[in-house]
């Protein structure tokens, strides 16, 4: 039975963070992320969301909206069961711009799912039973002084895992053996450089962070220096992450079948949504890779569609899902919830099981296609 699309809104939204949040490749004190709602011709209502990193993505709130409005016509009146014709469209309108498409692409699921009363992660597969899910909590790149004082916050509140953002390298082993001497040894550790380092630097910080228990690396080199992030990988004490350097399922294979990387990061607004992420995880399994999920600075909703997504991939074994707790305010009804431990619970219910508030949207501008 078709789903045929009656209408789409796209909303630029903006929520004020806690506190700046900085990595090596910049900084922001806003999620400006965008919304993506589709109505159905039968009343149904679907909810996509996107964020992204001007640094990472090539993409601006403006540019992401621009695009939007260029999908969004095309989309009129197809059928939103079929989601690989409705991909297939967005693509041929607009090459690039995976940040949008995930919304739309997000959507699509969500309303498809609840035509079909399932739940997101029914619908791509079950989810695994008994299968954990807890948070990370990610230190931003700051001082020694205040990034231990982040990451004594943090442990205080009950996180078992943080990430440390570095990639400033006069300071970085200073930062990770500081925290690691305030923390103890029961918290596990995990880095980030967001392609700060040079290759020759990169060899040189790894082998003297090893003595600090650290799970993985993540992006020590800049993401296209593939030759040298081959080698560095091969010399590693300290498995490595490609985070930047994925982005599709095209990359994944390349990155994984010439054993340029121990293991990957997969994120829906990167990859262009659930539907291409479902490729990358595949061939990961395939490879019999160990992957980790990330964000960039999406609500509840965003997050709560990506849990779905991991719920049904058992080799996807790090979950990196902070991006609400850093927001000032809360503007998502239903979806995932987090408990005392940081374990992340999504709720019974079919789509994706979240939506905004709707007075929250109604503060910016809506753009409707009809």
């Amino acid at each position: 039975m078709e789903i045929l699309i009656r209408k789409i809104e796209i909303y630029p939204i903006e929520i004020r963070l806690n506190n700046p949040f900085k990595i090596s490749v910049g900084s922001i004190s806003a999620a400006q992320n965008t919304v993506v709602l589709i109505y159905s011709d039968n009343g149904l209502l679907g909810t996509g969301e996107c964020g992204r990193l001007r640094s990472i993505h090539a993409e601006t709130p403006a540019s992401v909206l621009e695009v939007g409005k260029y999908i969004a016509p095309h989309l009129i009146g197809k059928d939103a069961a079929d989601i690989v014709s409705c991909i297939a469209i967005m693509e041929k309108v607009f090459i690039g711009h995976s940040s949008v498409k995930c919304a739309f692409d997000m959507a699509l699921h969500d309303i498809k799912c609840k035509h079909y009363n399932l739940s997101l992660s029914d619908y791509l597969g079950g989810a695994i039973a008994d299968k954990e899910i807890h948070t990370d909590m990610t230190v931003g790149l700051a001082s020694v002084s205040k990034m231990v004082e982040e990451a004594l916050e943090y442990k205080a509140k009950g996180f078992r895992t943080l990430k440390l953002k570095l990639g400033e390298a006069q300071d970085d082993v200073d930062r990770v053996r500081e925290i690691r001497s305030a923390i103890g040894p029961e918290i596990f550790l995990r880095l980030d450089a967001n392609q700060g380092w040079s290759p020759v630097r990169a060899k040189r910080m790894l082998r003297d962070l090893e003595q600090y228990d650290i799970q993985y690396c993540e992006a020590p080199i800049d993401a296209k220096n593939l030759v040298e992030l081959k080698k560095i990988t091969s010399e590693s004490p300290i498995p490595i992450m490609a985070d930047e350097s994925i982005f599709d399922h095209k990359d994944a294979f390349h990155l994984l079948s010439n054993h340029i990387v121990d293991m990957i990061n997969i994120k829906l607004t990167k990859s262009g949504g659930i539907h291409h992420a479902m490729k990358i995880v595949s061939i990961a399994e395939s490879a019999g890779v160990t992957c980790q999920v990330g964000c960039f600075a999406e609500t509840r909703v965003g997050i709560s569609a990506l849990v779905h997504f991991v719920s049904v991939w058992d080799c996807i074994k790090y979950f990196d899902m902070d991006s609400p707790l850093m927001h000032t305010s809360d503007p998502v009804h239903g979806g995932i919830t987090y408990t005392d431990d940081w374990k992340v619970i999504v709720p019974d219910g079919i789509g994706h099981g979240a939506h905004f508030d709707e007075s929250f949207l109604a503060q910016f501008a809506n753009n409707v296609f009809e």
